[in-house]
């Protein structure tokens, strides 16, 4: 529910007319192709949401159930805005750590209050970055360049997850192997966004350790 207030925030949290812009396109592009797969792939909550007893906390998830239907599951919008909120937030001088924190919480959650499964989380974080990367912040800039190559990374990482759980569910349980290869690219793309030197000397350690093998 706390998705809604963040909605409203993003736009008075840009530094600039651009930003601005590139937040708009964002969101407009994930809407739009999230509305697709709706018509196209039009899934829906398939596990049964238990019953609250409590009176009081039962208002709240009566809001929800009234106003958040069990459709257009996947990708999860949610996870996907959060993200593109992040984009935002995280050059923010105060209350970073602060929305850092209730932007995990709210993709946590949409698990928790039986509105996505986690495939649904892992196509919104896909598209997210889809977005990140055909819709990039200042990419001729040295200083944003590397953070829109790690965003190539991070979107191999979350779809190497999504190949694990696909392989490890419907083919062989050996497919969580491919944890091993996402982990590694999130590193690699991690090190992208922080220090452009990092991954320089990282490739470095990784070639001469191949040469001496």
């Amino acid at each position: 529910m706390a998705s809604g207030f963040f909605f409203c925030l993003v736009f008075f949290s840009c530094k600039n007319k651009y930003q601005l812009k590139i937040v708009t396109w964002r969101m407009l592009f994930v809407i739009i192709i999230a509305g697709i797969f709706f018509m196209a792939v039009p899934l829906r909550f398939s596990l049964t949401k238990p019953e609250v007893s409590n009176s009081i906390l039962n208002l709240p998830f009566s809001f929800l159930n009234t106003f958040d239907s069990p459709f257009n599951q996947s990708p999860s919008l949610h996870i996907t805005f959060a993200f593109i909120f992040w984009s935002v937030f995280k050059d923010l001088s105060r209350w970073r750590i602060f929305l850092l924190i209730w932007l995990v919480l709210l993709g946590i959650s949409t698990l928790t209050t039986y509105q996505h499964h986690v495939i649904d989380i892992l196509t919104g974080a896909i598209l997210a970055h889809v977005s990140f990367i055909l819709i990039p912040y200042r990419k001729k800039d040295p200083k944003y360049r590397s953070c829109w190559l790690a965003n190539y990374y991070f979107l191999s990482g979350w779809i190497l997850i999504l190949a694990a759980l696909l392989l490890h569910k419907y083919f062989i349980s050996e497919g969580l192997i491919l944890f091993l290869p996402a982990l590694l690219t999130f590193v690699i793309g991690y090190c992208y966004q922080k220090d452009m030197r990092i991954v320089s000397e990282l490739m470095v350690t990784v070639k001469q350790s191949i040469r001496q093998s």
